[in-house]
């Protein structure tokens, strides 16, 4: 009979009922790093009873056949899939070894039979990489330009070579044997299982300086700042990375050095507002223009003026387009457009004289809005007329 007490397998991983298989796992991978018992912050009961909750989840919704028993049948379902002692973890550990080793590392794979734990700690890795952020302008994107960047970073000794040894003297580590892991044997859930770490004599590489190197005090590496030269390309969007090989911090144990990667910031300047290749920029004109028709002159991102024409009856916020003055497409010889935003500007002072003109205006646009209605009442008026006859 199904322990009443269990929860849904769903709501155990946190998953909804139509997850994809994807999903299950990478819920199962985040929750089995949390509660596994050798590294959970929650007492060993609590987090064994956990992790079995957790894999035993894993174990139905994982395999389509007994999933599709689950939802059919519930926990009815999949209880004989697990034999007369219910879940067990033995078995669990033995099916999924080989598919976790890789997820869990040193934790799982001493219980599952993981590749990790022979790996050479000798063997040359790669630098971590760095990132750069760069903040340039809208005539960089225009032009591009040739900049130059100060990134600190962490590089070989040059006077050890990256032994950490004087003159390059090692030996082998005495803690370690040369292999540059410990092994421990610790008793889990699992039973006796070995834990393997790194030296921490010899932080994994096996040897150990004869003499300290006072340079980089037996470290292997020091901190500098390097210049390096990129170019801006025409047309760099804002928030673009760059990768600049081989330019971030020193490898371990003769590995390459990290990657660069330089993020580009581009902030708008001198009113101009940035829409992928297009420009968009404000200008200032008059009601008179707006209403017959004129022109209106602004500078282009090169502080060339150019002029462009109104047409008679523009509305305020009206969109005038000028074809081939915005920015240059990434890759691409083209270039956007300039977009101008008309607006009016509006006199805090008046003359006399121009008051007159005003109210003189205002009057006759008040006397065609009733001269208008007074028209469609006689035309409404003779209609019905019309129509009594």
């Amino acid at each position: 009979m199904p322990d009443q007490n269990k929860r849904d397998y769903y709501e155990v991983l946190g998953v909804s009922k139509t997850a994809t298989a994807d999903e299950i796992k990478h819920a199962y991978r985040t929750l089995a790093k949390k509660y596994h018992p050798d590294v959970s912050t929650e007492p060993k009961d609590v987090a064994e009873a956990k992790f079995k909750e957790i894999s035993e989840a894993y174990e139905v919704l994982s395999d389509p056949d007994k999933r599709s028993r689950y939802d059919q049948y519930g926990f009815a379902g999949v209880d004989s899939s697990f034999g007369a002692g219910g879940f067990n973890m033995d078995d669990f550990a033995q099916e999924h070894g080989d598919e976790f080793g890789d997820i869990f590392g040193d934790i799982f794979g001493s219980f599952f039979g993981g590749s990790r734990r022979n790996r050479n700690p000798n063997a040359p890795r790669q630098g971590e990489s760095l990132r750069y952020d760069l903040e340039i302008t809208l005539n960089d994107v225009l032009s591009g330009k040739t900049a130059t960047l100060t990134v600190p970073h962490t590089s070989q000794c040059p006077d050890c070579h990256g032994t950490g040894a004087k003159d390059g003297k090692t030996q082998v580590c005495p803690e370690c044997g040369g292999r540059g892991q410990m092994q421990q044997v610790r008793q889990t859930m699992f039973g006796s299982t070995v834990m393997v770490s790194e030296c921490s004599r010899c932080g994994g590489t096996g040897r150990v300086y004869v003499t300290q190197c006072p340079k980089c005090r037996g470290s292997g590496i020091v901190s500098k700042n390097s210049k390096i030269e990129i170019n801006v390309p025409k047309g760099v969007e804002d928030g673009m990375q760059m990768r600049v090989p081989g330019a971030g911090d020193a490898g371990v144990n003769g590995g390459p050095a990290g990657d660069l990667y330089v993020v580009f910031h581009v902030k708008d300047s001198k009113g101009f507002k940035r829409d992928g290749p297009d420009l968009w920029v404000d200008a200032e004109t008059t009601y008179p223009r707006l209403v017959l028709g004129g022109t209106v002159k602004v500078k282009n991102l090169e502080d060339q003026e150019i002029e462009a024409t109104i047409p008679s009856g523009t509305q305020v916020g009206g969109v005038l387009k000028i074809s081939g003055q915005g920015l240059p497409v990434l890759n691409r010889e083209t270039r956007g457009n300039l977009y101008i935003r008309l607006g009016i500007t509006v006199p805090k002072r008046t003359s006399d004289y121009e008051k007159e003109l005003l109210l003189k205006l205002d009057e006759e646009a008040g006397n065609k809005r009733t001269r208008s209605k007074v028209a469609k009442a006689r035309a409404s008026l003779f209609g019905k007329k019309q129509r009594r006859s």
